[in-house]
């Protein structure tokens, strides 16, 4: 994946250790956005570019209190809510077709003001009926 800078001067990197069937398998994306609050909300905002640019995805994460919901648009698609003790079904919108999925999700921790933070999930996703367990950690970095 490629970088694409967008009109603020945060780096994102959102990092994800997925285990199932005893593999675990790290999913790693790097991008540069944008982060504001407003009426007491966390909005983060970026853009990925797949390597051959013909295809990109747009993602804003909100953070809300206990919840965190993310929204990516683009050559995938889907709305998904984390919120600790909770589960969420959704479809996953790819070229190929829609999946349906479902999260359960058993923690959601946050560290993020102006100057960076993070944010910590851990959730288990439910597709077909298997179960990938995953430890998701996001990073905010200014400057």
């Amino acid at each position: 994946m490629t970088l694409k800078n967008t009109d603020n001067s945060y780096k994102i990197v959102v990092r994800n250790t997925q285990t199932t069937d005893g593999e675990q398998n790290v999913i790693e994306e790097t991008a540069f956005g944008s982060y504001h609050e407003k009426s007491g909300k966390q909005y983060i905002t970026y853009r990925t570019e797949e390597t051959d640019e013909s295809e990109s995805t747009a993602s804003i994460l909100i953070l809300d209190g206990d919840s965190l919901t993310i929204r990516r648009r683009g050559s995938t698609s889907s709305h998904m809510i984390y919120r600790a003790g909770h589960r969420h079904s959704f479809p996953y919108a790819t070229p190929y077709g829609t999946i349906d999925m479902e999260l359960e999700t058993d923690r959601l921790i946050s560290y993020l003001s102006h100057s960076g933070g993070t944010i910590e999930l851990a959730y288990t996703l439910t597709i077909q009926g298997e179960k990938y367990f995953n430890n998701m950690k996001i990073t905010v970095t200014k400057g």
